[in-house]
């Protein structure tokens, strides 16, 4: 299988970092480019992706970002992780450049399931105007992975140890930056949207239409859906739940020794 070209634009979290470790070492995929929104969260994710034992390039700004997904040799699956501002922003200085991108992959919104709000998660509420702008862009194809479906595969102990016990430099350092965030159940959200591209059934999807709220205070961020009956309506997927352990095994295949 010809591996699928990703270009990843994130912010400088831990479970950003265990996306873009997924993302360089999965055989399936060929990362060709990480962008983040400062030169100061580009270092801070070089550093973590590092503790696995794998060098990436980032790029900071809009102008890394669009080079990246223009300079490849064929359109890319370009995945979201962080909040959609940088995004946006390179959509506002190159309006075409959606017709460069196969495939949208946005992990971000959420259905049932609270995030920073009870009706937004931290992506979209960090800056809900972008997240309209880049979900209203003309992408002929566009997957949105919300917190339900990431709270469907939230790790344990035992998927962790597991984890550990690959003994590779890339699954240490993925099990170490996931136990950081098991006061918060190990949500690691976004190798779920990478893991995605890999393996497109590991999730239970709908077709949806998508509002983001912009203004009312009360519910600013939240993420309104519309399902589509018509599966020909509408460009947008929306994952709301996802197979956990499967999730796994994509996690321990690419992490695990080659």
């Amino acid at each position: 299988m010809t591996p699928v070209p990703v270009v990843v634009v994130c912010d400088a979290e831990t479970d950003d970092a265990i996306a873009i470790l997924l993302a360089a070492l999965d055989p399936g995929l060929d990362l060709l480019g990480v962008s983040t929104a400062s030169r100061q969260e580009a270092a801070e994710v070089r550093a973590l992706v590092a503790s696995g034992g794998v060098d990436v390039a980032v790029h900071a700004g809009v102008d890394g970002l669009v080079a990246a997904v223009r300079d490849a040799a064929e359109p890319v699956t370009l995945v979201t992780t962080g909040p959609l501002t940088n995004l946006a922003a390179a959509l506002a200085a190159d309006p075409s450049l959606p017709r460069a991108v196969r495939r949208l992959v946005v992990l971000g919104g959420t259905h049932r399931e609270p995030g920073v709000t009870p009706y937004a998660d931290r992506n979209v509420w960090a800056d809900p105007q972008a997240a309209a702008d880049v979900l209203a862009a003309p992408f002929r194809d566009v997957l949105l992975v919300t917190a339900d479906a990431t709270a469907s595969v939230a790790l344990d102990g035992a998927d962790l140890a597991r984890l550990r016990a690959l003994g590779t430099p890339a699954a240490r350092a993925a099990a170490a930056l996931a136990a950081a965030r098991l006061d918060r159940g190990a949500r690691v959200h976004d190798p779920l949207a990478v893991a995605a591209v890999r393996e497109p059934g590991l999730l239970t999807t709908l077709r949806a239409a998508v509002r983001v709220e912009c203004t009312d205070p009360t519910t600013y961020g939240a993420t309104r859906f519309a399902a589509e009956v018509d599966e020909r309506r509408g460009r947008m997927s929306v994952a709301v739940g996802a197979d956990k352990a499967r999730y796994v095994e994509v996690l321990v295949a690419a992490l695990g020794p080659s």
